[in-house]
């Protein structure tokens, strides 16, 4: 089986016994490929909005990828209501796939400023997402084109000092 990149994250940096966490990850396949290089004790990993991996989280070995799957959650924008948080509306029968424990980014937007990165949901409906972000200051947002997709983040913990931690989105490909 072959793998296929999509989206690189930032390698994670985690001085030995304190995690360090990646950047937002706007999921786009789900698949999260987490790897190690180090002395030998390999990382704990944990993923969610904001976690903090812990020793009682998934371990990965050294030189030992792993693939970690995360539920996919992306949806069209077809209209935007501004204010201090912001609604999201989708299509007539398209459905919410969203929870309310969910962060949220917004992505392929035209209009400068109402593409963000990793907000938490306040509310939603089954046609609706409002999330916690000030948009007040944004006139007339052009949402064609596009999607409030799920965002997660990756926290890894280890205790060697010569660590590596790798994140790497990837679709997994039967064949070619």
């Amino acid at each position: 089986m072959a793998i296929k990149i999509v989206q690189n994250v930032n390698k994670i940096t985690a001085n030995p016994g304190v995690a360090g966490t990646s950047n937002p990850i706007s999921l786009k396949s789900g698949y999260l490929r987490v790897s190690i290089a180090s002395s030998g004790v390999g990382c704990y990993v944990a993923i969610g909005t904001n976690p903090v991996a812990t020793t009682n989280d998934f371990h990965i070995l050294t030189d030992t990828p792993e693939i970690l799957k995360e539920r996919l959650a992306r949806q069209r924008i077809v209209g935007v209501t501004t204010g201090t948080t912001t609604t999201f509306t989708f299509d007539n029968n398209a459905g919410n796939p969203f929870l309310l424990s969910d962060y949220v980014s917004v992505v392929g937007a035209p209009t400068a400023g109402i593409n963000t990165t990793h907000n938490p949901i306040v509310s939603l409906t089954d046609s609706s997402v409002t999330i916690n972000f000030n948009s007040s200051s944004i006139v007339a947002p052009n949402v064609s084109d596009a999607d409030l997709v799920r965002s997660v983040k990756v926290s890894a913990l280890t205790t060697d000092p010569n660590n590596g931690i790798s994140v790497t989105e990837v679709v997994l490909l039967v064949s070619e």
